[in-house]
């Protein structure tokens, strides 16, 4: 089960809860549907892997969206993403327990004094699974396709803190100035004003690194090898010559299945190793059967949920009580228990766990039927009295439709009337582009792991009708928030801003703050050493099979 169609940020939206989010709404897509399974893939794809005359056998990877296309710019969801992390790198990763980033392809990087330019240095010795040893120049000449192959804003504009993006973008540059190799393995990168979260956003798919010979196909450094991809399936193979060392794992088998429904079935009947895609009803029992107690893994990552509220119309408008009040109405709790099962948390704010920025003593808004009866009458309408019925809209999806009625179901105890309203996927991305939704669903996974992407890209002023979908505005919050991006050189003080941000908006309430994601994966009983940080990524290179 995902709430969100898994395209990072409003990308990620999500059509659908059976199928995964990091998006925006003129970036979201639709990831829906699917293809039926072709008797006898698996026979297939298990016969070409052992005419590769690898040792051991392969991990069985159940998935239900579309894989057509493993490109880091051209990745659409969740599985095409996890996957193409078995192929492609970037320069560093997430490190969820030091909440720092960790040497990949790069071994360290530094701000200059000015903090406009970040020098990065590449680890020596590490080649493309063709043969080729990565230089910096291939890293410039990687991102830079990268961005002309790239029709998706929400990615695009990563690329804008650098000197010369917007120039490239706009087809007036065939490259990105700002971007240099010093050496064969020193990059140097040009930023056209100071901004702290930009190192993290290098974690990014986008700036993942791929060699693109002309007479062969792309290439990645990762522990894996593309070898098959076709649309009932993929196989990868080990990388024998990965630089940290030979995967454990000899192969990977991809088995696309129409519904997750009959990948669940198949995960029952012993032919998955590795599933993350659940249906919306099984949810709550997986959870909490004995029998998957030790294959059953629940984790948070840094995704979130929740209900928006658009600040230019009324009642919302200029009525912070009001939306105080009917965000301490609902029983988050409740919801998860009966409807989502081990797959959510309660939303206390706008920063998930595991970001560095995560304040533990948030409280947020916890159930209290009382306070919010209080705040409903501070703000004019005692006892729902002279409040007209609120339109809650939504995307249409089983998951989305049973969230809404209990959405509302809880409000009427509050004395306030919830019509809910479901349109079809197009539909809705349009009518959330143009702002004409009062009270909708929303959605977002992260792009990079840094509470930057959930308060500057949500909330910032400058954002109202683009990624701000609440058009909140708040000048004390811009300034915070502007003082974090300019606060390179001592990261506890940048953390204190974002913290005192989010505590301003989550104050302001311009959303009906609900649930921050888990991954859910049920692994077979051979599966060893499977690590998931908080962007749901898995490290490729430890996972293994007994």
């Amino acid at each position: 089960m995902r709430i969100n169609s898994r395209k990072r940020g409003y990308r990620y939206l999500g059509s659908s809860f059976g199928s995964p989010m990091r998006s925006r709404l003129m970036f979201l897509v639709s990831l829906m549907g699917g293809i039926l399974l072709l008797l006898g893939v698996a026979l297939y794809l298990q016969k070409a892997i052992f005419a590769s005359n690898m040792s051991g056998r392969p991990l069985q990877m159940a998935v239900v969206d579309p894989v057509d296309t493993l490109e880091p710019a051209q990745i659409q969801n969740h599985a095409q993403q996890l996957i193409a992390s078995a192929i492609y790198e970037g320069l560093f990763s997430y490190d969820d327990k030091s909440h720092e980033l960790k040497p990949m392809l790069a071994k360290n990087w530094s701000y200059a004094d000015d903090g406009k330019t970040v020098n990065i240095h590449i680890n020596k010795g590490i080649k493309f699974s063709n043969g080729k040893e990565l230089t910096a120049v291939d890293v410039k000449a990687s991102w830079e396709k990268n961005l002309s192959r790239n029709d998706e804003w929400s990615n695009t504009s990563m690329f804008l803190p650098i000197i010369g993006a917007i120039e490239r973008i706009q087809g007036k540059s065939t490259d990105i100035a700002g971007i240099q190799a010093i050496d064969s393995h020193t990059l140097k990168i040009g930023l056209t004003r100071p901004d702290a979260a930009f190192i993290y956003t290098l974690t990014s798919p986008v700036f993942w690194v791929m060699d693109s010979p002309k007479d062969a196909p792309a290439c990645g450094t990762g522990p894996f090898i593309l070898k098959e991809n076709k649309p009932e399936g993929l196989l990868l193979l080990r990388n024998e010559e990965y630089h940290r060392g030979k995967p454990h794992l000899s192969a990977v088998n991809v088995i696309r299945y129409k519904d997750e429904n009959l990948a669940l079935a198949a995960y029952r009947e012993g032919k998955v190793d590795y599933l993350d895609v659940f249906p919306l009803q099984e949810l709550p029992a997986i959870g909490t059967n004995p029998e998957y107690k030790e294959l059953f893994i629940s984790k948070p990552v840094m995704e979130v949920y929740w209900l928006g509220f658009n600040l230019n119309r009324e009642p919302y408008a200029n009525n912070y009580l009001l939306r105080r009040a009917l965000n301490y109405a609902i029983d988050r709790e409740s919801i998860i228990k009966n409807i989502l099962g081990d797959a959510y948390l309660p939303a206390k704010g706008v920063i998930p766990m595991d970001s560095a920025a995560y304040n533990p003593q948030m409280r947020g808004y916890v159930y209290d039927p009382e306070k919010a009866a209080e705040l409903l009458s501070e703000a004019g309408f005692p006892q729902g009295k002279g409040l007209k019925p609120l339109t809650l809209t939504y995307n249409q999806d089983p998951g989305h439709s049973q969230i809404a009625q209990e959405i509302a179901r809880q409000l009427a105890l509050l004395g306030v009337t919830v019509q809910i309203q479901d349109n079809d996927w197009d539909y809705y991305t349009k009518q959330l582009s143009n702002m004409q939704l009062s009270f909708f669903r929303l959605g977002w996974q992260a792009d990079y792991p840094d509470a930057d992407n959930f308060l500057y890209t949500l909330f910032r002023s400058s954002a109202a009708g683009s990624s701000n979908l609440t058009s909140y505005r708040n000048p004390q919050v811009d300034q915070l928030l502007d003082s974090s991006r300019a606060e390179y050189s001592d990261e506890k003080a940048r953390l204190k801003l974002l913290k005192r941000a989010e505590e301003i908006i989550v104050d302001d309430a311009p959303c009906l703050w609900l649930f921050q994601k888990k991954a859910t994966v049920l692994i077979g009983k051979e599966v060893r050493d499977l690590k998931i940080n908080s962007m749901e990524m898995i490290d490729w290179y430890e996972l293994g099979l007994s």
